[in-house]
């Protein structure tokens, strides 16, 4: 049974998650950002399931580019959990994903099926740990901003 401790992770993951997805050029709304504690528990249920987690986001500048964001239920995530996830990215004609996983990761199988995918899927793997704090919000990490082209040109010539 998950615990209120687990649900409050769940909710820190969540909302790093829609920030890491917002500054990547996705839209969030503001709302979601904003949810507290209480709201996500009334939204996802206390304790939620993992299921209930899935986002799909659309970036700003193309609708049709979508961004799945799946948080499985496994502990060690296994090749039947990424064929799912693979036919459900297709049927959208998605091909961006994060997978949200538990500290024992991915089968070794899924991780070798992962890298031969990663020519068509981009399938980026975070750890829940990695994910309870937004580490670019952090003081000593400065701002990253998207160079212009010139600002790109003038970077190389140095």
């Amino acid at each position: 049974m998950i615990d209120d401790s687990e649900t409050y992770k769940l909710w820190r993951i969540r909302k790093t998650i829609l920030k890491m997805c917002k500054d990547r050029g996705y839209l969030v709304m503001p709302k979601e950002l904003e949810q507290t504690l209480d709201d996500f528990k009334l939204s996802v249920g206390d304790p939620p399931s993992r299921k209930d987690l899935l986002m799909v986001v659309n970036h700003e500048e193309d609708p049709a580019d979508m961004l799945y964001v799946f948080f499985p239920d496994e502990e060690k995530v296994n090749m039947k959990t990424i064929r799912a996830y693979l036919n459900q990215m297709q049927q959208d004609s998605t091909y961006r994903a994060i997978l949200v996983l538990q500290e024992k990761g991915l089968t070794p199988f899924a991780k070798t099926a992962l890298a031969e995918l990663s020519c068509k899927y981009t399938l980026e793997c975070f750890f829940e740990t990695e994910l309870m704090v937004n580490i670019t919000e952090h003081q000593l990490v400065p701002q990253h901003d998207v160079l212009t082209q010139e600002e790109k040109k003038e970077l190389l010539e140095r």
